[in-house]
């Protein structure tokens, strides 16, 4: 399957969440497409802006479906919409393991990286992750692989904290792994802080 993120800045979420989620309208237009929502991944510093998270078994499903007019109608909603939604990416995924929890932030790491490949065996297989994870209270609980730009990657972290996630990231041993130029283009970065509204 593959994920697609969208940005939507909205003009108040509860009512956009009431018209188009709680009653079950654009789930079910976007299902005749193939194309299922799972979450919503709410900015935790500003609430009315949003990442629509689904999965559809091709790209072209993801386009159908933008495209019905049922659709167009409800992201150009005045009341309940303030812009444009943005396309942020088309992703293969990855799960790791032990990637479930009570943990109260999500946050996205931006990744360039000089080959993919490379860095995942590490990421994945090398112990200092799991080490830092401990220490620090947050896990990597899932990859997203840009299918557009392949050796770019979100990777998502759960934990309970802003600080705990910065306190890792901080750490001079990611801190030295960040700046591996054989490994990175340069540093990750956060790109953002959500708490997950499931669908």
């Amino acid at each position: 399957m593959i994920q697609r993120n969208t940005s939507i800045k909205l003009v108040d979420f509860d009512k956009w969440y009431k018209k188009g989620w709680t009653s079950g309208l654009a789930k079910s237009i976007v299902a005749e497409y193939g194309v299922t929502p799972i979450r919503i991944l709410r900015n935790d510093e500003n609430p009315d802006h949003v990442i629509l998270v689904s999965i559809a078994p091709t790209i072209e499903a993801f386009d159908n479906a933008r495209s019905d007019p049922r659709i167009i109608e409800l992201i150009n909603d005045p009341e309940t919409t303030a812009e444009p939604p943005e396309h942020l990416g088309f992703y293969t995924t990855t799960d790791l393991p032990n990637n479930d929890g009570p943990d109260l932030f999500g946050f996205h790491i931006e990744h360039k990286l000089v080959d993919y490949d490379n860095w995942f065996k590490i990421f994945s297989e090398g112990p200092m992750r799991q080490e830092l994870e401990k220490k620090y209270g947050v896990r990597a609980i899932r990859v997203l692989r840009s299918i557009g730009i392949p050796n770019e990657a979100q990777v998502v972290f759960t934990g309970p904290s802003q600080q705990a996630m910065d306190d890792m990231n901080n750490d001079e041993r990611v801190q030295a792994r960040f700046n591996d130029q054989s490994i990175f283009i340069c540093p990750p970065k956060i790109t953002g802080r959500y708490t997950v509204v499931i669908i």
